[in-house]
């Protein structure tokens, strides 16, 4: 009796297993995926497959929608996934998603669609479109949606209430795309201080402009302390220099990174407290029309003071939020920050993309509302 029993519960399994086996065997088929048993599905009329990767065929889409080439920016990242960037209209952003939702199955590909948030009047959308080999292409969509993103339209004569202003630089940029990526992802008015002679620094500046991110130079200067690695940066302006030799570094680091409105200073403390030499940095920043941040690496900085009595629209910053590399700190200082905010009209944070910092700020910014402020450019608090 108990062996009759266990022979058809083996049975049974061996049966169920068997079934499992055909069930996925027919689901390759229907897919157009080489099978053991089943016939391959031929495509019915208009659904044929085609060679195309997910790439070209998103950006044969792009093409047919009008997408002028000057709003598309793509790379690809150290792991192998594709990255594009998109400026659209709403009609475009229609004409695509139907386009794409229509088109992707051709190519064995399916897409996940989240809106990552509203700024500036443009909203924010991310694609992650992943084929049958599990390549990854990550599309990163701006769309604007018009001059008030909160869609309240204001009555005649009624006034919006001014709200106080944050602004907040990422320091150290220019070495990673995905750093850059992950600050677009914000959808958050930002500014990206870019380090001159980075690898990247051309392409992270392209990508912010085309992501309506402010840039700036993040301007290497000597530092009081004599660390070898620190103080020969390559582009790092020396106090051994005279005046000549300093023109020339700002000059030369001014070239390497394109659509910079302003320049903070990347170390710093030892040019910053001589007010001689910082006057012959400021120089060529005034004759360029950029503004400038002094990041404070040292409480002896004299350079706000001399950039405001030579008429250089500047600020300082207030409040470094990633001194100390971890999550609770770095929390802790962006309301320490938007505290400062409240109380004085506007702030000045600085930090660095760390995945810490960047992760503290992806899960945090929206606070801005709750302390009833607004994220805004650098150039924004400068005066």
């Amino acid at each position: 009796m108990q062996t009759s029993r266990i022979r058809s519960l083996s049975f049974g399994l061996s049966l169920l297993a068997l079934m499992c086996v055909l069930g996925l065997d027919y689901i390759r088929s229907q897919r157009g995926d080489e099978a053991w048993l089943f016939r391959p599905r031929t495509p019915g009329a208009g659904e044929g497959w085609t060679d195309q990767t997910p790439g070209e065929l998103v950006l044969a889409q792009i093409q047919a929608v009008g997408v002028a080439s000057d709003k598309v920016s793509q790379y690809r990242d150290s792991e192998g996934i594709h990255h594009m960037m998109l400026e659209l209209t709403p009609d475009q952003y229609g004409d695509l998603e139907s386009r794409l939702d229509r088109e992707l199955p051709r190519v064995r590909a399916q897409a996940t669609k989240s809106r990552r948030g509203q700024e500036g009047g443009k909203a924010y959308y991310l694609w992650q479109i992943e084929d049958r080999n599990k390549q990854l292409l990550s599309l990163l969509i701006s769309c604007r949606t018009g001059p008030d993103p909160t869609g309240a339209a204001s009555r005649p004569g009624q006034t919006q209430p001014a709200m106080n202003k944050v602004a907040i630089i990422i320091d150290d940029m220019g070495n990673s795309l995905e750093a850059i990526e992950e600050v677009t992802r914000l959808g958050q008015a930002i500014t990206v201080a870019i380090l001159p002679y980075s690898r990247l620094a051309h392409e992270t500046a392209t990508i912010a402009r085309q992501n309506n991110l402010e840039v700036i130079l993040h301007l290497p200067l000597e530092s009081l302390y004599n660390y070898y690695d620190n103080n020969h940066t390559q582009g790092i302006i020396h106090s051994g220099m005279d005046a000549d030799e300093i023109i020339r570094a700002v000059e030369e680091s001014v070239g390497q990174v394109p659509y910079i409105d302003g320049v903070n200073t990347h170390m710093g403390s030892k040019i910053t407290s001589d007010p001689v030499l910082i006057r012959i940095v400021l120089e060529q920043l005034k004759n360029r029309g950029l503004y400038f941040i002094d990041s404070r690496t040292t409480a002896e900085s004299v350079a706000f003071d001399e950039a405001q009595r030579m008429g250089i629209p500047s600020a300082f910053r207030n409040v470094f939020l990633d001194s100390e590399i971890e999550e609770g700190f770095i929390r802790s200082q962006l309301i320490r920050l938007f505290r400062h905010a409240q109380q004085n009209g506007s702030a000045v944070g600085i930090c660095h993309p760390s995945p810490e910092t960047l992760k503290v700020l992806r899960e945090n910014l929206h606070l801005v509302e709750r302390y009833g402020l607004q994220t805004v450019f650098a150039s924004e608090v400068v005066h």
